[in-house]
């Protein structure tokens, strides 16, 4: 969940996600993940002298296997020995669970992870971001994790 404020311009990652093949049927029931949960974040790329910490609240709402959700968020970006905000709201979309994976995206990034506790009660993982405003475009990696 990212929001790149660079330069006093936002910057705007873009990562697709890569769909999950297979007809998974095991993993949380029709609503193991709906509900409220707490977001963390750490995005970085030393290259291009680039990290993002934010944490969010987000509502998660499942059907079956899939799942979207909103977030409000709260944040800091550093880019070029200057900080700058990246908080703000927005949707999680293209969320699947199989098994214990999950995946999911937000505008311009793609998450993965693996869910954790019976019934789940967390989740973590990794995220790419990608600055295509940049030529060539500008993967920022990181990871997340998510608590109830």
């Amino acid at each position: 969940m990212i929001r790149i404020l660079w330069g006093g311009l936002v910057v705007v990652a873009a990562a697709v996600l890569t769909a999950c093949s297979g007809s998974e049927t095991t993993g949380p029931g029709q609503t193991g993940l709906s509900g409220n949960w707490r977001f963390e974040e750490l995005l970085a790329n030393a290259e291009v002298g680039l990290s993002c910490t934010d944490t969010a609240q987000v509502a998660i709402t499942q059907t079956g296997q899939a799942f979207t959700a909103t977030y409000a968020q709260v944040g800091t970006c550093s880019a070029g020995g200057q900080l700058f905000d990246n908080s703000g709201t927005g949707t999680i979309s293209n969320g699947r669970v199989a098994g214990d994976s999950v995946t999911f995206s937000e505008d311009f990034c793609a998450y993965r992870g693996t869910l954790a506790g019976s019934p789940v009660n967390g989740m973590s993982g990794s995220v790419v971001c990608s600055d295509t405003t940049a030529t060539p475009a500008v993967a920022i990696p990181g990871s997340w994790t998510m608590s109830r």
